[in-house]
């Protein structure tokens, strides 16, 4: 995994130990049509999430290489797990504060009980107080973090993470006998900066945990947990000062689809080379969700279009036609506080001219409120998006942003208008309080 500070790269990695998969086969990226296939056989998987990058690969017959997901069995659980403390020299600390070692481990305990408390119980720990009684050791490392290059440092490392004892098939059933076992991921505490607070090492912990429980390799969605790069040093403070437990709505889905699927099942076949790409059909005439969504948080409902995925976000939803890790077309609402559209474009009005070539503004109506709308095609021609303002005349400011290629624009944008003509605007919770 790469954490980033500053102009610094901080990795934590996980490798493959001896006795697990014997090469590293060339990359393959999953694709829309393999989760689709997956998804019809497993319709009660939580969506969205990464599964996909959550595999295993081994050699395959004529279909090609086998993917499967392979993780702790349940009758692992409760896992036990052994904090080993850090002696941290005095070279890393400050005289002036000085951290003890515990707080530390508190950190450890606290991203345990953050994993179970988030997936409803699918994994449970029991902490024990000797190593040779643990399954596996969470062994906290006082010193600087390894440097591979000069770009980098490990953070962490999970190394068994990438194992998996293929044992046989099951007969008539789309699914390997498996065997997983993490023994040990280590996690340092200090980086070119000094000591990590613990909140942040906590964070650190988290991710590590992860790997541990059956992430083998990271999501590719940058707010996720499990994703390879954070993007600052306050990356973790600031997210437990708002309560935040490190776990995006997509790490959850993911674990706990990952623990509710029957261990060892297979996920798709790796196609061999020359596959003739399969390319999304053209979308035909709008068709939206027969009930709306609706936000009592930020006060808005709307009738997305039909089987899009719906991603609840901060600020307002997402709508996907496809999947979160690959590039779809989707609907964007975005609440703002700004009493004006002029108020909101003296801020963003610069970023949107950033974008690409943008077609002259156009006043319009929608939800009975002033709005304005846009058109913008990135200088590149790879994005094409619809971005309509509206003043909910109380302080809000609504940004609908349809996006898609630029040579499926005429498809998608009856789309897109069609689920903004069915836009209600209300009052917010936060306007209640």
């Amino acid at each position: 995994m790469i954490l980033v500070r500053g102009a610094a790269w901080v990795a934590l990695a996980c490798g493959c130990a001896a006795g697990g998969e014997a090469t590293t086969p060339p990359a393959y990226r999953p694709t829309r049509w393999d989760y689709a296939t997956f998804h019809a056989a497993y319709p009660d998987v939580l969506d969205p999430n990464y599964l996909p990058f959550m595999t295993h690969r081994v050699p395959g017959g004529p279909e090609g290489d086998v993917r499967f997901f392979c993780r702790w069995d349940d009758a692992a659980m409760p896992l036990a797990v052994h904090v080993a403390p850090p002696e941290i020299p005095d070279s890393l600390q400050d005289e002036f504060a000085p951290r003890a070692p515990q707080a530390y481990v508190q950190a450890v305990l606290r991203a345990l009980r953050t994993w179970e408390s988030e997936l409803d119980g699918h994994v449970r720990f029991r902490v024990v107080e000797e190593a040779r009684d643990a399954r596996l050791v969470l062994r906290v490392i006082g010193a600087q973090a390894p440097v591979p290059d000069a770009d980098r440092q490990v953070l962490g490392e999970t190394p068994e993470a990438r194992c998996c004892r293929v044992l046989g098939r099951d007969p008539g059933a789309e699914r390997l006998r498996v065997g997983f076992e993490v023994t040990e991921a280590r996690l340092y505490l200090a980086d070119e900066f000094g000591l990590l607070a613990p909140d942040l090492f906590e964070w650190v912990a988290l991710h590590e945990i992860g790997h541990a429980l059956g992430m083998r390799g990271h999501s590719p969605v940058p707010a996720d947990l499990m994703y390879e790069v954070a993007r600052d040093r306050s990356f973790g403070v600031e997210s437990h000062r708002v309560g935040v437990p490190g776990l995006s709505a997509e790490d959850v889905n993911s674990f706990v689809s990952l623990y509710e699927i029957p261990n060892g099942t297979v996920f798709g076949y790796v196609p061999w080379e020359g596959r003739e790409e399969r390319l999304p059909p053209r979308p035909g005439a709008p068709a939206l969700a027969m009930g709306p969504y609706v936000d009592p948080r930020l006060g808005f409902e709307f009738r997305p279009p039909s089987g899009w995925m719906r991603v609840p976000t901060a600020q307002g939803v997402v709508v996907v036609d496809g999947v979160t890790w690959e590039p779809s077309p989707s609907l964007q609402i975005v609440v703002h506080r700004y009493v004006t559209i002029e108020e909101f474009l003296d801020r963003y009005g610069a970023y949107f001219g950033t974008r690409g070539r943008m077609t002259p503004p156009e006043p319009l109506v929608v939800a009975g409120r002033r709005a304005l709308r846009v058109a913008i095609e990135d200088l590149e021609g790879l994005a094409w998006e619809e971005v309509t303002l509206i003043e909910a005349g109380d302080g809000r400011i609504f940004v609908i942003t349809g996006e898609c290629p630029p040579d499926l624009a005429g498809d998608y944008r009856p789309w897109f208008r069609a689920a903004l003509a069915t836009l209600e605007i209300f009052g917010s919770r936060a306007e209640e309080r």
